[in-house]
């Protein structure tokens, strides 16, 4: 099943420039779908969506990343708590925070020290098992093969705990810390944690207003 969506959404977090209480959402979903050409489809759906609207190449940048899943991800999750609680004096109360909760939310965190200190812990790319690895791979040969530029990023991680796998995220220039105008991943336990049927599934969201931002950023 291929779906897209558009319409209003609400967040509780506290406003700020491009992130507003009230915003409007596109998104793509495929479900059903395990084979990594899918995760390439949605990757270059989601690039070309902003080409279409007129956003230029080089004010972009495409980051991906794999985060594993059940088999391998539970063991980089206590090495990188280890590695936090290691450094705790290095860090802000909020990455020490997540140690017990999420830890590779540290690696959003914004604060400059927090972010030169994460620059030393674990990388999930050394740490996948082999049908991960082989995931990853296949979907970074696609992308070449579609002649798609993009960056591995072994930071990138999306902020919700379901996503599996395949991780991506496009950013914009001219929107300061907050610059990603759109990202998503694979989630294919989630139907499962909510008492579905095993059912493989992954997509992505982007921000209308934040594109919006971006693209006078642009001047288009």
């Amino acid at each position: 099943a291929k779906l897209y969506y558009a319409g209003p959404m609400f967040r509780y977090e506290r406003p700020q420039k491009g992130r507003m209480r009230q915003f409007w959402q596109i998104g793509a979903e495929i479900l059903g779908a395990a084979e990594p050409s899918a995760d390439a489809e949605m990757i270059l759906l989601l690039w070309r969506f902003f080409e279409a609207v007129g956003m230029p190449d080089d004010r972009m940048r495409l980051l991906v990343n794999s985060m594993g899943d059940e088999a391998c991800r539970p063991a980089y999750r206590d090495s990188v708590r280890a590695f936090i609680l290691e450094r705790s004096g290095d860090l802000c109360d909020e990455c020490v925070r997540r140690a017990d909760t999420n830890p590779l939310r540290a690696f959003d965190c914004k604060n400059p020290t927090c972010v030169t200190v994460m620059d030393e812990a674990p990388l999930i790319v050394d740490a996948l098992c082999d049908p991960c690895a082989v995931h990853y791979t296949t979907v970074k040969r696609l992308l070449d093969d579609a002649g798609l530029e993009y960056e591995e990023d072994p930071r990138l991680v999306r902020g919700l705990d379901y996503y599996t796998r395949t991780v991506f995220e496009v950013q914009a220039e001219g929107l300061g810390a907050q610059n990603g105008i759109g990202g998503g991943g694979r989630y294919d336990g989630l139907m499962e944690e909510y008492g579905g049927p095993p059912t493989p599934g992954l997509g992505f969201a982007l921000g209308f207003e934040r594109t919006l931002l971006a693209m006078e950023a642009a001047d288009v």
